[in-house]
């Protein structure tokens, strides 16, 4: 088990790392919802890949990330909440003919979330920002 200290240090870089992928993306519209978003090239991904992914979360905190023509067969995945620049969630996935989709809940209400992924062969990739807003009937 890791001591508390090293956990602390690595969530701080990963936080970091995140922090400086996420300020290379672009500024979701106003009106953006928790209904889906697709991926925006960034300067660190252009030209390596064709890869894709989105990001779609459902009323209840349950999302899904979907990856597409992928070249790499493992890609490291993280669901990241925007609104702090933490990783909220981690995976490995294996992908299948380029793709593979990740199902898993527990996001918070009102934050702002992407999917941002890491493979040798894409090297990174990430959705659009999506703001998960709770229904409160």
């Amino acid at each position: 088990m890791k001591t508390s200290a090293k956990w602390r240090a690595w969530l701080m870089i990963v936080g970091v790392l995140l922090g400086l992928l996420a300020s290379m993306g672009l500024a979701s519209p106003a009106g953006a919802s928790s209904v889906a978003a697709t991926s925006s090239p960034s300067q660190a991904d252009r030209g390596r890949s064709d890869a894709d992914l989105s990001l779609r979360i459902s009323g209840r905190g349950d999302y899904r990330v979907r990856g597409s023509d992928y070249e790499a067969n493992r890609v490291h995945v993280w669901i990241v909440n925007v609104s702090r620049n933490r990783a909220v969630d981690e995976f490995y996935v294996r992908t299948h003919h380029g793709d593979f989709t990740i199902r898993d809940g527990g996001l918070r209400c009102d934050r702002t979330y992407k999917a941002v992924s890491y493979s040798r062969g894409d090297g990174w990739v990430s959705s659009n920002k999506v703001r998960f807003h709770c229904d409160r009937h």
